[in-house]
């Protein structure tokens, strides 16, 4: 911090981006230590977060000299523009100010650039598996849902109020992942579209296949896609595209929930035969996939939660992760709470507690024994994904020294974390039901060890199963 502070000149702006809520804490801590530090440069911050709480961040934090809301590309090279040369900057369009008063000062929004006309990100040397490059790719902004508790929907609403999914032109996105496979050896394209697809299966195979044609015109071959997709983007035609002519080795589903009530509370516009599809179209094609559940809203029952255990077992053969639905700013589902008065600390960190007690209690239980799986450091939850890309990666890239057996491995050990989970799950929903809370703590003190045990033994067939493709694969870091 200290030669950060002292290595710049006062005329120089410095941006953060406050996309996601959470980090927001850390990130302006990094500040007041730079400020502490004797650091004098202009200091904005951007990004979903910052562009609905721009008023009371500039109001708390004096740290802070302005914010860019939404798309900022050309807001923040303007302000940065103008700060080196001492000129006025208050006026510039998407620019948060804060007045003589020390109130907030809001300019208007800016306008929404165009995709074509942006120039291409600046790369950095990119993150390496067996020796694959592996790099982002966004090719459209926006997503064409509008979930209630999604801060990306609810931005780009502010600005195009019902047309919240823009496209790039495929030619532009072959062209530039042609280049990062020239300049930087990328194999694999991650693309970080809030939502690859569009609404509409016959428009989402005809783009599929124009981007696979604009990709062979552009001589790109050997190489791996990863996307993101909503349930009832899963159409058994349009994923066999996706996969024969994409090379997709890895796909995102939404699921987010599998009960009737945490569809309708989450806006989801999806239902459970849809989820249940998406699995029975991603087996079919054999296709990798993996998902996040929300399992416990403003609403849940304890009916839900059982729906949601039951579709973990269904989907055991697939990694999984599990947690509440959060109340992002800006979002309607905050806004909810909010009315209803249920909401509970501050801008940075709202809190609030489930729909009734039993289900409250059920929550803290499970988070007591799940959390090291699911949300520490090293979250089982979450690395067993990592090593199941691997063994894609080694399928689709390097099919010469693809094991079967290993891969099966692989899949049973998914099954064996996803089926611990589920019944666990269940077993804390027999003791919520029919014990009293005298006997909670020992609940806990029995289920969280063998939850532990499980992980060690999974972690360690892991790193084993890990090595081995490292052996026979020979490139790149080995595995961890």
């Amino acid at each position: 911090l200290h030669n950060v502070a002292h290595s710049f000149p006062t005329r120089r702006s410095s941006d953060l981006s406050l996309a996601f809520q959470w980090r927001a804490p850390d990130f302006l801590a990094l500040v007041v230590g730079l400020r502490e530090l004797g650091y004098r440069g202009h200091v904005t911050v951007g990004g979903h977060f910052a562009t609905f709480a721009a008023a009371p961040l500039l109001t708390d934090f004096p740290v802070l000299d302005s914010v860019c809301r939404q798309e900022a590309e050309h807001t923040l090279v303007e302000l940065c523009r103008r700060v080196q040369a001492g000129e006025p900057w208050a006026d510039i369009p998407g620019v948060v100010s804060r007045g003589a008063d020390g109130v907030p000062h809001f300019a208007p929004l800016p306008d929404v650039p165009e995709l074509a006309a942006l120039p291409p990100p600046v790369r950095s040397e990119p993150a390496r598996c067996f020796g694959h490059g592996i790099a982002p790719v966004v090719s459209s902004r926006g997503c064409y849902a509008n979930c209630s508790f999604c801060c990306i929907a609810a931005w780009h609403e502010q600005t195009l109020p019902g047309k919240r999914y823009r496209l790039r032109d495929v030619r532009a996105v072959a062209s530039e992942m042609m280049s990062l496979r020239r300049e930087q050896g990328v194999d694999i394209f991650v693309f970080h579209d809030d939502n690859f697809f569009i609404p509409s299966h016959e428009k989402s195979l005809a783009r599929i296949h124009a981007l696979a044609d604009a990709l062979e015109a552009e001589g790109l071959r050997g190489y791996a896609t990863v996307v993101k997709a909503r349930p009832n983007d899963v159409h058994p035609d349009v994923f066999r595209a996706l996969v024969e002519r994409l090379h997709c080795i890895r796909c995102y589903v939404g699921i987010e929930t599998d009960a009737d009530q945490g569809l309708v509370t989450l806006r989801r516009w999806a239902q459970s035969t849809q989820n249940h599809r998406a699995i029975e179209v991603a087996r079919s094609l054999e296709l990798f996939v993996c998902f996040n559940l929300l399992m416990f809203d403003p609403d849940t029952t304890l009916t839900d939660v059982r729906r949601n255990v039951e579709f973990i077992e269904y989907a055991s053969d697939y990694p999984f992760n599990f947690g509440r639905v959060e109340l992002y700013a800006g979002t309607p589902l905050l806004a909810r709470m909010q009315a209803e008065g249920r909401c509970r600390g501050d801008y940075l960190q709202w809190d609030y507690d489930l729909g009734s007690p039993e289900v409250q209690r059920y929550y803290d239980l499970a988070m007591r024994c799940f959390m090291p799986r699911n949300f520490g450091g090293d979250a089982l939850a979450n690395t067993i994904q990592g090593l199941r890309f691997d063994l894609e990666i080694v399928r689709h890239l390097h099919p010469e020294v693809h094991d079967p057996a290993l891969y099966r491995e692989g899949r049973a050990l998914t099954q064996r974390l996803a089926r611990d989970s589920a019944g666990a799950l269940r077993e804390l929903l027999d003791h919520v039901t029919t014990r009293p809370r005298a006997a909670d703590e020992a609940c806990v003190s029995q289920l969280a060890p063998r939850l532990r045990e499980v992980e060690a033994e999974v972690t360690q067939h892991m790193r084993a199963l890990a090595g081995e493709l490292q052996r026979r694969v020979g490139r790149g870091v080995p595995l961890t």
